[in-house]
């Protein structure tokens, strides 16, 4: 692999050149497995000669066209990976293009101004775990393609619909749209609409003033013990787990 090559790939840290390329990064075997498996977008591999021979790429050659295999030494896996110890495998995968938002779907997630990376790739895997199909992200929410955001999803970006830019008003319509806040409704209590948009704010802010006034009913976890808040992540975990359960 030559010095253009590896700073096209390391390039793909940056957001602005994901946009440009229409290609993400990914590391490690599971997300390469879970990309093979989920979905068709993976462009190139990339592997580690150690790792290639190894006990541990055996579900790689059962899988994969081995022409689509590029073989590094260690010191281009480090250049291209983010993490400080690669694995050996990683992946460029292409970015699925936006979709006009389906308003037949009854089911969504709406992420507004989400800022960490970390946090938006656990709602990811837990809404890949319970089955939500839909997310859509307000303006000025961290970009899902994030390597944090990918390492922390676990694969979900290869079975969830991501949609970017989207504006809450889109769903007023057609949806009940249903915001977590501590002054809502007991969500025990609360029987959840088949045709309803759930609506997570930022994490220090909350849901924005602007989405709040289209938010038609709030809901709420209740505390049972001690503690100031619960993580976005999790509250979100809890909710869909409630939305499923009913």
């Amino acid at each position: 692999m030559n010095k253009t090559q590896i700073k096209e790939i390391q390039s793909l840290k940056k957001a602005k050149f994901r946009k440009l390329k229409g290609l993400f990064f990914i590391e490690g075997i599971r997300l390469v497995l879970a990309g093979i498996k989920w979905s068709s977008s993976l462009k190139e591999i990339f592997c580690t000669k150690e790792f290639y021979h190894s006990e541990k790429s055996l579900p790689l050659h059962t899988s994969i066209d081995k022409k689509q295999v590029k073989l590094l030494s260690e010191m281009e896996m480090k250049k291209i990976c983010s993490t400080k110890s690669p694995s050996g495998i990683a992946a460029t995968c292409m970015i699925p293009k936006q979709n006009v938002v389906d308003l037949d779907e009854s089911e969504w997630l709406y992420l507004d101004r989400i800022s960490d990376p970390g946090n938006l790739g656990s709602i990811l895997r837990s809404a890949s775990w319970f089955g939500f199909k839909n997310i859509a992200l307000s303006p000025k929410s961290v970009d899902p393609y994030n390597s944090k955001t990918v390492r922390s999803a676990m694969g979900a970006h290869f079975a969830v619909n991501l949609y970017k830019e989207v504006e809450l008003d889109q769903f007023s319509e057609t949806h009940h749209i249903i915001g977590a806040h501590t002054n809502g409704v007991d969500i025990t209590k609360y029987d959840f609409p088949k045709k309803s948009v759930l609506v997570f704010g930022n994490e220090a802010h909350g849901i924005s003033d602007g989405n709040k006034k289209k938010v038609k009913e709030f809901i709420k976890i209740k505390k049972r013990g001690v503690g100031e808040s619960l993580n976005i992540a999790t509250a979100a975990s809890i909710v869909m787990h409630m939305i499923k359960r009913n």
